[in-house]
């Protein structure tokens, strides 16, 4: 189905995670490489990264996690990745979606990151007067599902060699990317959402959210992806026909 490295973020006892990620590979016909490193208890001297000491153990691991498939990327033979988590939950469209996003690539300047998730996110103006499916210049928000290149990669690594990681993966992605002049871009339909949002699986991260039940869970998601999203994007479907567009 795609010939580029997909890097799954997974901790080793996630056995349920692990059988949803398999079942969605087994039904898009992907192929996929966990990243086990840097579990809670096997966190060691960090793999040489500078750490905030003030982070939690789980974020640690999480954005260390994200920070080896960086590595991986920017040392390895493939000009880019796909990165996922192992909530993540695939649209039906992915790969084909993920097709166009591809045949838009020889268009972006060298060092950029491509979210595709956030079915539930905020979204912009520019966004939700897109009509067609593009790119729009935007920080990443979430971590579930992006695309990275190997040449933003190998700025991170430097840029790691010298600073601290103090921020959980989302945040730490967005903070040196903007100071290595990463671009960041949305895909104007999101493509994926995370089973933590919806429900499905129990928040590793989010204290706040781990307390709720899936039925609330499921009802807020399904509230947010209406008010942050369809609505917006209906509001400037109409403005587009008062004014006599599309």
């Amino acid at each position: 189905m795609t010939d580029i490295p997909i890097y799954v973020i997974s901790v080793k006892t996630f056995t349920d995670r692990h059988q949803h990620i398999e079942e969605m590979a087994n039904r898009f016909g992907f192929r996929f490489e966990y990243i086990f490193d840097f579990d809670v208890d096997d966190l060691g001297s960090f793999g040489g990264r500078h750490i905030c000491p003030s982070l939690r153990p789980a974020s640690i691991s999480n954005v260390l996690k994200h920070m080896e498939a960086v590595r991986k990327t920017a040392f390895g033979d493939s000009e880019f990745a796909l990165i996922l988590e192992d909530d993540v939950v695939l649209f039906d469209d992915f790969f084909r979606r993920l097709d166009d996003v591809r045949a838009m690539l020889p268009t972006l300047k060298p060092g950029w990151l491509i979210f595709l998730g956030g079915a539930d996110n905020k979204i912009d103006k520019a966004i939700a007067q897109s009509v067609d499916f593009e790119l729009v210049k935007h920080p990443i928000t979430t971590a579930e599902a992006y695309l990275i290149d190997r040449a933003g990669c190998q700025l991170r690594e430097q840029w790691l060699l010298g600073n601290t990681i103090d921020c959980q993966a989302d945040h730490q992605l967005k903070k040196m990317d903007q100071a290595l002049g990463i671009q960041h871009y949305w895909v104007t339909r999101p493509m994926a959402t995370q089973g933590s949002i919806t429900g499905k699986f129990k928040t590793a991260l989010d204290h706040s959210r781990s307390k709720r039940s899936a039925a609330f869970l499921q009802i807020k998601y399904q509230w947010n992806c209406f008010r942050r999203q369809a609505l917006r994007r209906w509001i400037a479907k109409l403005m587009r026909l008062v004014k006599g567009g599309n």
